[in-house]
């Protein structure tokens, strides 16, 4: 089976939606599917990085803008001249020009679609910042597409059924599939030492993680944890990271900037237990990444991993607030028990859930049904 995937942005800075394609590259060239991914021109390093997922070829174009407003027509006029070399054409993404475009240039080529919103379908996103101007892009171009599409692809059950409020009639053409988790060479067994906490966040630096709320319980937590550290790992704009560092002062919170590689499996390794704080979160991989590590994880009750880390009792599940955060952060950190459960179980039950081959044969069974939609829908084409 032939893939292209369209992403709006392959920069590393990105964090998640990034880190993810390299993933369902790396899952499916293991079960035999041959992938190439068509975005913006990024580095040269995250090209490498995606060729050394398995990526057979990387295309890329010349890109104006950033975020929502970023567009590429270069882009958009190569994915409707070569759509219908590839069985599937997976688009990553909602709500910008390349993604939008890109998708409906594929359509009219009559090649199968399947579409991956990245959470947008939800609530939170027509509630939270141009509301109005969403709406109406969502109703002259991206519900047709929806509509039109092989599959839609969700990250979580949570995901799809967040996305039901807008009536698209997805039915049997919705596949969940998440990210699959690709295991470090660094993974060793932890030994936690409560007398000295650290607390890691580590993401995207964006009002959406609900930072705020954790640098407000900083010093709730110092009042019966003094020696503890909160470690703010990722990327922001100047603006919005001054902002938040403003707001920490000097109350035992250190900003570590983006890491990837080797600097993040250290920070993970030094860290007690990560925080992810969101208030609306559609996946969140790095929560998978630290449970790998053997590490607990206190996050929000918008992040959509919370059944995975309450049923398998990885962690705590907190309303977001600064006060609830406090509570369970203080608490997870002298949870000796939770430190020994998650380090004893937690590789084992990622490997079990998301592994490459776990997800390989998930997303080889996606692509199958939008062929099957595809040829049993003549409108499709």
């Amino acid at each position: 089976m032939k893939i292209l995937h369209v992403a709006p942005s392959i920069e590393s800075a990105y964090g998640g939606p990034t880190q993810s394609l390299a993933g369902y590259t790396s899952a499916s060239q293991m079960v035999g599917a041959d992938v190439d991914i068509a975005a913006p021109l990024p580095s040269r390093r995250e090209i490498d990085v995606l060729e050394e997922a398995g990526a057979h070829r990387v295309e890329t174009f010349r890109g104006y803008g950033r975020g929502s407003t970023a567009a590429s027509p270069a882009l958009v006029r190569w994915v409707r001249a070569n759509a219908r070399n590839y069985d599937i054409v997976h688009v990553h993404g909602l709500f910008n020009f390349i993604s939008t475009f890109a998708a409906r240039a594929a359509i009219a080529s009559g090649s199968p679609v399947v579409i991956r919103p990245f959470g947008t379908l939800s609530q939170y996103t027509f509630k939270h910042r141009r509301g109005l101007l969403k709406r109406l892009w969502f109703e002259a171009l991206e519900r047709p597409n929806i509509s039109r599409a092989a599959a839609i692809h969700f990250t979580t059950t949570t995901e799809k059924n967040e996305a039901e409020w807008n009536h698209l009639d997805i039915g049997r053409r919705a596949a969940v599939v998440p990210p699959p988790f690709i295991p470090a060479s660094s993974l060793v067994s932890r030994q936690t030492d409560p007398r000295n906490p650290v607390a890691l966040f580590l993401g995207r630096l964006h009002p959406v993680k609900n930072l705020e709320a954790l640098i407000d319980a900083w010093p709730i937590i110092l009042q019966t944890h003094p020696d503890a550290v909160l470690r703010i790992a990722g990327h922001g704009t100047p603006r919005y990271t001054a902002e938040l560092k403003r707001r920490a002062g000097k109350r035992g919170v250190q900003f570590m900037g983006f890491l990837t590689g080797t600097e993040k499996a250290m920070m993970l390794q030094q860290a007690s237990l990560l925080v992810l704080p969101s208030l609306h979160e559609n996946f969140g991989i790095a929560v998978v990444e630290a449970i790998a590590e053997g590490l607990p994880v206190v996050i929000s009750e918008h992040v959509q991993l919370r059944d995975f880390v309450a049923a398998n009792e990885l962690g705590t599940v907190t309303t977001g607030s600064p006060d609830s955060l406090a509570a369970a952060i203080s608490a997870a950190f002298v949870d000796l028990d939770l430190h020994r459960r998650v380090s004893e179980k937690g590789r084992r039950l990622v490997s079990q859930t998301y592994s490459p081959e776990v997800i390989g044969n998930r997303l080889t069974s996606m692509y199958l049904s939008a062929l099957k939609h595809h040829r049993e829908r003549p409108t499709a084409s």
